[in-house]
């Protein structure tokens, strides 16, 4: 049996429809499934009945920005409560923080480029289906940007700083624990270019803020992560999560494929202890 535990749809930033991704697991013959949107749930009245007619197992989730030590840091929220207001408003707030960048950037390069005005960015209505988010959809849309890392060069090259930050990691956890949910802070390898020397001391003060595990079966994470990872969790009984970060194509690097089922691993070799399993 296998899972993949970390994927997107075009509800956020994939290219992928919910119909797409239960159609691609059962190629693939992945079992057990999470598609963990980017602040947002709104998958799941798709995703529901669709895993229950295709005998696929399903876990409820997201995949909540937050801040850790001035790095952007994301969780992996599993099994929590759809309904539950705190966890609801902390995804919106993230939200904003991605909207006013994307303003930001929109207000500074229509200074040098004619054919961008922040009126019509205002109107613009962006196809999801093409993945990514309004911003990005814009400027390909006039040929300003080709990729994600050309979107992000030009927030440096206009030095786009976000009026808000995100919530902390501290706080996110608690807002996940008080939903009845389970957190897993996602592909830390990655997020710290997989240097064991920063990446093992944080380990136990992310456990200590009460993160419940981590998503060691990554995409981008070395064999030396990886085993970090596993060895740390399995001393602390903590969850242990596969993912691989799908996005259908669009976050795709000359580098890195992030495709489901990439990292195709036992179902026994995680550990996702209560979490609950629809299916």
């Amino acid at each position: 049996m296998y899972a993949d535990l970390h994927m997107h749809s075009h509800y956020s930033d994939s290219t992928r429809s919910p119909e797409n991704i239960v159609k691609r697991a059962r190629e693939l013959g992945i079992d057990l499934l999470c598609v963990s949107d980017h602040n947002t749930t709104a998958a799941y009245n798709e995703l529901i009945p669709l895993c229950k007619a295709n005998h696929i197992k399903l876990i409820r989730g997201a995949e909540i920005s937050t801040t850790f030590e001035d790095k952007e840091f994301h969780v992996l929220a599993y099994g929590f409560d759809f309904e539950n207001k705190e966890i609801i408003e902390t995804c919106k707030q993230c939200e904003t923080v991605y909207a006013d960048l994307d303003l930001e950037l929109i207000k500074k390069i229509s200074v040098d480029y004619k054919e961008v005005s922040i009126e019509e960015f205002n109107s613009y209505n962006r196809n999801p289906k093409n993945g990514g988010w309004k911003g990005i959809d814009y400027l390909k849309s006039k040929n300003l940007v080709m990729d994600v890392p050309g979107f992000f060069k030009l927030i440096r090259e206009y030095n786009i700083k976000p009026k808000n930050s995100f919530p902390s990691i501290e706080y996110v956890i608690n807002v996940i624990h008080n939903a009845n949910g389970k957190a897993v802070i996602a592909h830390i390898g990655e997020t710290m270019k997989n240097n064991l020397s920063e990446i093992e001391p944080r380990l136990k003060k992310l456990k200590d803020m009460g993160a419940d595990g981590f998503e060691c079966y990554y995409t981008t994470h070395t064999e030396d992560t990886t085993n970090a990872l596993i060895d740390f969790c399995q001393k602390n009984n903590l969850l242990i999560t596969i993912g691989n970060d799908d996005h259908g194509g669009f976050n795709n690097r000359t580098d890195v494929i992030y495709e489901m089922g990439a990292i195709k691993v036992d179902y026994s070799k995680l550990n996702l202890q209560d979490i609950e399993i629809l299916g």
